[in-house]
C-alpha cells in the first residue's frame, strides 16, 4: 500500500463547516458524522481536526467510537449502527452514546450501567417511513419503559429521500418523530437532518444536524446541488495521489492489460500506475477513466488490475516518478468523486468510503513547503 496516498486538506474542511455552521445558526448543534473512516477520508486523521469545530461525532459501529477514544476524542460520540447486547459493559465504561431500536440492547445497557454505577446515554432511533433501524412510534416508551440506569438523551429518524428537493415526504417523516418526542415530558435532543436536510430545509433544523458527506466537500446528490446553489460552494477536502511506476512504448497493434480489452492503433507511450481494485479504484473504469499527469487528463487503457492500471500518456510529458493524480487536482485541471462516480454508475458515497483504509493519509501541505507526496502523517 505504500505506491499511493491520500491528502486532506484541513483548510477546505475548516471551511466546510463553517458553511455548516452559518447555514444552521447558533441553535442547532452540530454532529460530524465520521463512520465509514469519515467517508474513507481517514476518521483517526480527520476527526482531530474537527474537535473545536463541532459538538457530536457520530460512527456506525462501536469499534469506530473506541477508535474515536483512541486519538483524544472526549466529545460525545454516539454510535448510529446496531450493537450486539454483549457489547453493553464496553458501550457504558466508554461514555459512549447508543441508539436504541431493540429492547434486548436497552436491558443489556441497563444492567451494565447499574454495574459500573455510571448512565449509559441512549437516542432512541423512531421509523418514520425508512424501514431501516427504527422503533415503531407506537413502541417507543414500551423499548425503555421499567428500566433503570439509561440516560434518554435524544430521540431521532432518518430521512428516506430528503436529497430530493423536490419531495415533501420528510416533512411526514418529521410529523411522525414530533409525536413520539411529545410522549416524552423530559427535554430531549431531537434531530433527523443529514447534509441534504441542513443545505435544503435548514428552516426546519432540529436540535442536532448530522452532517457527513458534505464536511467534506461532496455534495449529497446533483439535485441537492443545483437546489442549494445559494448556500454557498463546497470544497472537496480529499485528493489521491500516486507515482508513475513505469513508462513504455506499445508498438501498432500492441495490446495493454489483461483480456486484451485495448489494442493501440498507433504507437502508443503508456504508463502503469501501481494501483488497484485491491486499493479501492473500481474496475468499472477499465478503458473508461482517466488521471492527471503533468496537470493534462490521460486515459485509462486496459483493465484495471488487483494493484495496478495503465494510461495512455502519449500527449503529456510523463516520466517515471512522476505525480499521477486519481481524485483531486493538478495543474488547473481537477478529477472529482462525483465525475468517476457518474462514470461507473455508482454515487460518490460509495467511490469515497471503499477506498481502503490501509491507504497511508496525510494533511496537505502548503504549496510553498514543498513535496507532499513523501512521508506519512497516519497510517492504519
Amino acid at each position: 500500500m505504500g505506491h499511493s496516498w491520500i491528502e486532506i486538506d484541513a483548510r477546505r474542511l475548516h471551511e466546510n463547516v463553517r458553511l455548516f455552521r452559518g447555514i444552521l445558526g447558533s441553535e442547532t448543534k452540530l454532529m460530524a458524522v465520521v463512520k465509514a473512516n469519515a467517508y474513507g477520508h481517514g476518521a483517526r486523521l480527520t476527526a482531530p481536526l474537527l474537535r473545536s469545530d463541532v459538538d457530536w461525532f457520530g460512527v456506525d459501529s462501536l469499534d469506530e467510537a473506541e477508535e474515536l477514544s483512541s486519538v483524544g476524542i472526549s466529545e460525545p460520540i454516539l454510535i448510529m449502527g446496531h450493537t450486539e447486547p454483549a457489547d453493553a459493559e464496553r458501550i457504558v465504561s466508554g461514555g459512549f452514546r447508543q441508539v436504541l431500536f431493540r429492547r434486548d440492547v436497552a436491558e443489556a445497557l441497563s444492567k451494565a450501567a447499574k454495574g459500573q454505577n455510571r448512565p449509559a446515554g441512549v437516542h432512541l432511533k423512531v421509523e418514520t417511513g425508512l424501514n431501516r433501524l427504527g422503533v415503531d412510534p407506537r413502541e417507543v416508551v414500551s423499548l425503555v419503559e421499567g428500566l433503570d440506569g439509561l440516560a434518554i438523551e435524544g430521540v431521532y429518524t432518518h430521512f428516506a429521500d430528503v436529497e430530493d428537493p423536490e419531495s415533501t415526504f420528510y416533512q411526514k417523516q418529521i410529523e411522525t418523530l414530533r409525536e413520539a418526542v411529545a410522549i416524552f415530558k423530559e427535554s430531549l435532543l431531537v434531530h433527523a437532518f443529514p447534509t441534504a436536510g441542513a443545505l435544503l430545509h435548514s428552516q426546519d433544523s432540529l436540535g442536532i444536524a448530522r452532517v457527513g458527506i458534505g464536511l467534506y466537500g461532496i455534495w449529497p446528490s446533483p439535485a441537492t446541488r443545483r437546489a442549494a446553489g445559494s448556500a454557498g460552494s463546497l470544497s472537496p477536502v480529499l485528493a489521491w495521489k500516486s507515482r508513475v511506476a513505469q513508462v513504455k512504448t506499445v508498438p501498432p497493434g500492441g495490446t495493454v492489460g489483461y483480456d486484451v480489452t485495448y489494442r493501440a492503433p498507433m504507437e502508443r507511450r503508456i504508463a502503469v500506475v501501481p494501483v488497484g481494485y485491491y486499493d479501492g479504484y473500481d474496475r468499472r473504469l477499465s478503458n473508461r477513466g482517466g488521471v492527471l499527469v503533468g496537470g493534462k487528463r490521460a486515459p485509462i487503457v486496459g483493465r484495471v488490475a488487483m494493484n495496478m492500471f495503465m494510461v495512455d500518456v502519449t500527449e503529456v510529458s510523463a516520466r517515471e516518478g512522476d505525480e499521477i493524480v486519481l481524485i483531486g487536482e493538478q495543474g488547473g485541471a481537477s478529477i472529482t468523486a462525483e465525475e468517476i462516480a457518474e462514470s461507473i454508475g455508482t454515487i460518490a458515497y460509495e467511490v469515497l468510503a471503499r477506498l481502503s483504509p490501509l491507504l497511508p493519509r496525510r494533511l496537505r501541505k502548503p504549496a510553498d513547503e514543498g513535496d507532499v507526496g513523501r512521508g506519512p502523517i497516519e497510517r492504519r
